[in-house]
């Protein structure tokens, strides 16, 4: 406890920082202080994680479906995805182990499959695909500032073994099956949701990051139907890049505004089990669904590429500001320790998706506010002496039908995610804004 404590300590002094000269910027992302505390809370979090894990190398089911368990082959993709991005290698003998489970459970469950799942799957091989080398003895370990690497690195080369190259065309051509006719994804069945959208788009990132064809009329209609439920009006905010562009000690006054319009989970209303009767809710605008809706979008265009006719006559432009607009609304609604505009519903999920948004669009800043530390002194601060994070501030049980989808498990797989900087960034252009 006292350990936890004194870093908690370090970590805020590391916020603070010392004053910088007058108009300059200091990245408290470079403090090594800072560094040191995020280094650690991953090398805990992951050997939590590595606890967890059968002799096997299988990741526990962590939710549970009726009698039997849910998610199978997903809560072991999410663990073994969580387990590569901590580890940067897949040398780890703990992690091939959890390879050669991810192509058992995908060959036992590969005729019911679950859109969370595929793209998860993806995700892992896309994951392995790209992994560096493990480093060699002696030799220290890359230390994770939050910062951006200037130095232009080699592309790697990928080749995928004849084992994984086939699972990977096979989830692809069974994501691009089940999109619907309105450009989303659910389960895959009981109509359309943005929160399975982004998966679908995350797997098809990553088999596009890996080679593998993608049909780009499929990546139009998700972007034109994510375009299509972002929320019609906003209130405006500010539009600040970075408060590097601003004085040291407060943002100059700007004129230059952005409405602030974010997403939800499902448009319309659904009909659900509540104390075990039907209720039918409508779901307000999230955290966790405007940063997969940045997302997602930030992901359809880099899928696209800069010369596909879809993104011509300023609909790249369009993308663009919906992204940042999606922006807006988050630095309205700004909150770490639960989901904005959803208090009590997956806050570990939502900053899990704050990361992606954040490096899909290639920004280190929302609303002036750098989003990683903050982030980082977040979850630093709140996790557990034995490395894992609790499942606090989870979805109110209502006649306890909610409390099957409890997990410290998927909470400290979203959290590792979020330290490592797991998703691969994205160099986004802002949109052009002058004035109102």
């Amino acid at each position: 406890m006292a350990g936890r404590i004194l870093c908690g300590c370090l970590l805020l002094i590391s916020a603070a920082g010392a004053a910088p000269k007058k108009g300059e910027y200091e990245d408290p992302k470079k403090d090594p202080e800072f560094v040191k505390g995020v280094n650690q809370a991953i090398e805990r979090g992951v050997e939590w994680l590595f606890k967890q894990q059968a002799t096997t190398g299988r990741f526990p089911a962590a939710f549970r479906k009726g009698d039997g368990a849910a998610y199978q082959l997903g809560m072991h993709a999410l663990g073994t995805l969580a387990a590569i991005k901590s580890v940067g290698h897949v040398e780890d003998k703990r992690i091939q182990k959890a390879l050669r489970q991810l192509h058992t459970l995908f060959k036992r469950h590969r005729t019911k499959l679950y859109t969370y799942e595929v793209g998860l799957c993806l995700m892992v091989l896309d994951a392995q695909a790209h992994a560096e080398p493990a480093p060699k003895k002696g030799k220290k370990k890359k230390k994770r500032s939050g910062s951006k690497k200037k130095k232009r690195q080699k592309k790697k080369k990928i080749e995928l073994g004849p084992k994984e190259k086939e699972m990977a065309e096979e989830l692809v051509r069974w994501l691009q099956v089940k999109q619907n006719r309105q450009g989303f994804w659910r389960y895959p069945h009981g109509g359309q949701d943005l929160s399975n959208a982004q998966y679908a788009a995350l797997g098809l990132w990553s088999a596009h990051r890996m080679g593998l064809k993608v049909d780009k009329g499929v990546i139009s209609r998700m972007i034109d139907r994510t375009l299509a439920v972002q929320q019609e009006k906003g209130v405006r905010v500010p539009f600040i890049l970075s408060p590097k562009l601003h004085k040291h000690g407060g943002a100059r006054k700007t004129t230059t505004t952005i409405p602030a319009r974010g997403w939800r989970y499902f448009e319309g209303t659904e009909e659900i089990l509540v104390d075990g009767k039907p209720k039918k809710i409508k779901y307000p605008y999230s955290g966790s669904m405007t940063s997969a809706g940045i997302a997602v979008l930030g992901i359809g265009r880099t899928i696209l590429g800069k010369k596909d006719p879809r993104l011509t006559a300023g609909k790249d432009a369009k993308i663009r500001r919906a992204m940042w607009e999606g922006f807006g609304w988050l630095q309205l609604n700004w909150e770490l320790r639960d989901n904005p505009g959803q208090p009590g519903n997956w806050p570990f999920y939502w900053i899990y998706g704050l990361e992606r948004a954040g490096r899909v669009a290639g920004t280190e800043f929302i609303g002036g506010r750098d989003w990683y530390h903050e982030g980082a002194v977040r979850l630093v601060g709140d996790q557990r002496d034995d490395g894992s994070w609790p499942r606090s501030h989870r979805m109110r049980p209502k006649g306890g039908q909610n409390t099957r989808w409890w997990s410290d498990q998927v909470d400290t797989c979203f959290a590792l995610l979020f330290l490592t900087k797991s998703t691969p960034e994205i160099p986004t252009p802002p949109p052009t804004i002058s004035g109102n």
